[in-house]
């Protein structure tokens, strides 16, 4: 094992004053708790402890992040509007107004901006089709860690020096880590009937992964545990679809293979046994490149039956529950709220990042369906109302749509989403390898040069929204190698 940064390892050994300090990460993985104190004159990160008496300053080249107040700086905001960039930054606020040159934004995290309209590739009034009920994750709270392998024995005397073994999910920064073994992740996160679940995931080498969803959490029965118990520690490696509802009770569970996708029931019968049913779909499923990254959603409708699954915004494949042997009709055996991650049949890297939990307001197109070459498409908050033609103006808390047909003029708070014409949109350029974004919460990211910063706010020259001055309250992260490769954060020695 490499050794570690002096710092850091000494750091670990004191508390500190702060009940959420903020974290700094490093290059190397090395860490240390404290207080970010902004950028200095010379461009080094400047960071103080209650135990070190001057503030220290460390080479910029040598941070790979800053978790600002533990990843929970404020209270979690269900107001989720905001504007994405052609480059894929998300700045939050509501839009004032736009023309055929700018768009007006006011936003909590830098004042009123005027973006010129082609940076702008969509933005969101009221995204998400719902209310917002989770977003991060930002650090590891309301989250658990559910294992099935009977509990280690104390080690005897002569191996107490033996080092314990590693956990099977780590949180870093705003991510989860899979390193190796069966234990699932879970976090009850509320769901309602009709929910919508968006998650980024990278991974290595053919992973098989589980989505759990509207699971209630409920424990298996005593009987057999035991047995099952011992065989879960045996096959800890190569849990299946039998196990799920150990993990996670009565749910729907999802699985993402290179090669398939599959959804399964699992219920725990009236002694509290597990079970599990294969859901059939008549679709052919998408196929996922063997290592990689991509943006999962699936949107689920407890009282319908439907469950979609979406991968980097195209319909991947949808299954129905509907049970016709069934007087009922759709079965929907998950009366839960809760979600849950679990990586089976392998040690592979599996991180998981940028996770929303939301409302679904039912519509099953999927967002690339909404991008047009020529013409700008407006979705209402409905979900199934759509137009399309040129947006000309926003004023007065209304969108004024000039359309193939008719012209209109549709209130703001009427619409979901709309998308600007590609063809409108500028090209992105490559960003540089100094560049740094700063996350917000609950949905925000902006990126851009540092030019200075204090321990409040962070001045950055964005190429695309110009010089900016960012309040850094609401912000959970600030990252400095933001265009790090695949797994960029992922450390053999976690």
């Amino acid at each position: 094992m490499r050794p570690r940064h002096a710092i850091a390892a000494f750091a670990i050994l004191l508390p500190l004053h702060a009940e959420d300090p903020d974290l700094l990460r490093f290059t190397n993985g090395d860490q240390l708790q404290g207080d970010f104190g902004g950028i200095g004159g010379s461009g080094r990160i400047v960071w103080s402890r209650p135990d070190v008496s001057q503030p220290m300053e460390f080479q910029r080249e040598k941070i790979r992040q800053i978790v600002l107040k533990g990843g929970h700086p404020l209270p979690l905001d269900t107001d989720s509007s905001h504007v994405s960039l052609v480059n894929g930054d998300r700045i939050p606020g509501r839009i004032l107004s736009a023309d055929a040159a700018t768009v007006s934004l006011e936003t909590s995290v830098g004042g009123t901006l005027n973006l010129p309209r082609d940076t702008v590739a969509t933005f969101s009034p009221n995204p998400f089709g719902g209310r917002l009920l989770y977003a991060g994750p930002f650090d590891d709270r309301r989250w658990s860690v559910v294992s099935l392998a009977p509990e280690p024995e104390e080690p005897a005397p002569e191996n107490a020096g033996v080092e314990k073994a590693k956990p099977v999910w780590n949180h870093s920064g705003a991510a989860w880590y899979y390193r190796q073994g069966s234990d699932a992740l879970v976090l009850d996160a509320d769901m309602p009937d009709r929910a919508l679940i968006r998650f980024k995931m990278s991974w290595r080498s053919s992973p098989n992964v589980a989505l759990a969803f509207h699971a209630d959490l409920a424990k298996a029965g005593a009987k057999d545990k035991e047995a099952d118990e011992r065989e879960a520690a045996r096959r800890q490696f190569f849990g299946g679809p039998q196990t799920f509802a150990r993990y996670f009770g009565n749910c729907y569970v999802a699985t993402f293979q290179p090669s398939y996708n599959n959804l399964y029931r699992c219920t725990l019968d009236e002694d509290g046994q597990p079970r599990s049913e294969r859901i059939r779909s008549g679709n052919t499923p998408m196929r996922m490149n063997s290592t990689g990254e991509a943006v999962f959603e699936v949107r689920c409708d407890r009282k319908s039956g439907l469950v979609a699954l979406y991968i980097d915004g195209e319909l991947a494949v949808q299954w129905s529950t509907i049970d016709d042997g069934n007087e009922d009709g759709a079965v929907y055996s998950a009366p839960g709220g809760a979600l849950g991650f679990q990586v089976m049949g392998g040690s592979t890297p599996v991180r998981i990042s940028d996770l929303i939990v939301a409302e679904w307001n039912g519509m099953t197109d999927s967002a690339r369906s909404m991008d047009s070459e020529e013409h700008d498409i407006v979705l209402l908050g409905n979900g199934t109302d759509r137009f399309s033609g040129r947006v000309t103006a926003i004023q007065d808390g209304h969108l004024e749509l000039d359309g193939k047909y008719a012209g209109l003029k549709i209130p703001l708070d009427e619409v979901a989403e709309v998308h600007f014409a590609r063809a409108s949109r500028r090209k992105p350029e490559e960003p540089p390898a100094t560049e740094v974004a700063v996350h917000f919460q609950p949905v925000g990211r902006i990126s851009g040069l540092p030019v200075s910063a204090t321990a409040g706010r962070l001045k950055l020259d964005s190429p695309l929204a110009g010089s900016l001055d960012l309040d850094l309250s609401p912000a959970v992260l600030i990252e400095f190698q933001s265009a790090a490769g695949l797994l960029d954060v992922w450390d053999d020695d976690f």
